[in-house]
């Protein structure tokens, strides 16, 4: 499930509209990860293990995905996106990003949508 973020931001997620406020540019966290400046977080390679992805499927959802929910007090961003686990067969999959160095981007957690707490398809909004 997602790691819930530090302190109270939490309370002052929102979903990121085009020009919002603390809106981090989906394009930025993707360069980084194309040139390999990224760091995959304990708590991620865990929840990989656990629902049978890895960090090139992590990677994949990150550079095909959409930033859905923005924690600006504590630099990370959520994405959606999805990967392909094996030919014919691809999942949606959230990635929990922070960005706050500026040159690596850290990958805190992933996880397959649960599709009782977000709408489907494609598991962009909470319900």
């Amino acid at each position: 499930m997602l790691e819930k973020p530090r302190g109270n931001a939490h309370r002052f997620a929102h979903t990121c509209l085009p020009g919002g406020y603390g809106r981090v540019d989906i394009e930025i966290i993707r360069e980084r990860v194309r040139v390999g400046h990224y760091l995959v977080k304990s708590h991620a390679v865990q929840q990989a293990l656990k629902e049978g992805f890895g960090r090139k499927h992590m990677v994949e959802a990150i550079l095909n995905g959409k930033i859905i929910e923005a924690y600006p007090d504590d630099q990370r961003v959520l994405v959606c996106g999805r990967a392909a686990l094996v030919e014919g067969l691809s999942v949606y999959l959230h990635v929990v990003c922070e960005h706050a160095d500026p040159v690596y981007v850290e990958l805190v957690t992933a996880y397959i949508p649960d599709e009782h707490q977000w709408e489907w398809p494609p598991f962009k909004r909470r319900r």
